[in-house]
């Protein structure tokens, strides 16, 4: 990974200074600043430390080979950025057992592969893992349920709660449910005990 620095006056011009370096835009890039405080005669510096954030993702797409390898699968991963979320998508002969049940596996490698990330950078691209359209098949399914019960929230104005989600279901149902302009959502509870309740609103 080429990690840069680069240190100036202000943090404007350690950040231009790193990005020049790196021939990138300030959205291609994952960055921090270290302030140095001078003596009496000295003033202030900032130090910008940075990398691309493709470097990370390819980083992440070697941690998450080994973990297979290990596992004795031979897959192949397709990398696609979409609302900044990147999505590491596997391809293998091995598919069940990546996924596990009810994706519990699937989840697992998420987590092991985004605390990797974090590891590299707190402010490191979001990561997300699927096998072939696993992933893509349980969101449009999600988002089916959350429709039909925003219906019936909005036929009976009583108040559901759905079953426990992680944060990225919960957004999910967030935005598919802003459609509706009788309905709010509200995650409530403890993780890993977090879940959404659909209400009725005038």
């Amino acid at each position: 990974m080429n990690v840069v620095k680069e240190v100036a006056k202000s943090k404007d011009e350690a950040l231009n200074l790193v990005l020049k370096k790196l021939n990138a835009q300030e959205k291609e890039v994952v960055y921090q600043f270290l302030e140095n405080k001078g003596g009496f005669l000295k003033g202030t510096t900032y130090e910008c430390t940075g990398f691309l954030k493709l470097d990370i993702i390819e980083d992440a797409q070697e941690f998450l080979k080994g973990i297979l390898n290990a596992m004795g699968i031979d897959a192949n991963i397709e990398v696609s950025i979409k609302d900044e979320i990147t999505t590491l998508k596997i391809y293998s002969s091995n598919n069940p057992i990546i996924i596990g049940k009810n994706g519990q596996n699937l989840e697992a490698l998420t987590t092991l592969v985004r605390l990797y990330v974090k590891n590299l950078a707190n402010n490191g691209p979001r990561i997300m893992l699927d096998v072939e359209d696993y992933k893509d098949r349980q969101i449009k399914k999600l988002e089916r349920l959350a429709r039909n019960l925003a219906k019936e929230v909005m036929k009976t104005k009583i108040s559901i709660e759905m079953d426990n989600m992680n944060s990225y279901e919960r957004r999910i149902v967030h935005n598919v449910l802003s459609e509706f302009s009788n309905i709010s959502t509200e995650s409530v509870g403890e993780e890993p005990n977090r879940h959404i309740v659909i209400k009725y609103v005038d």
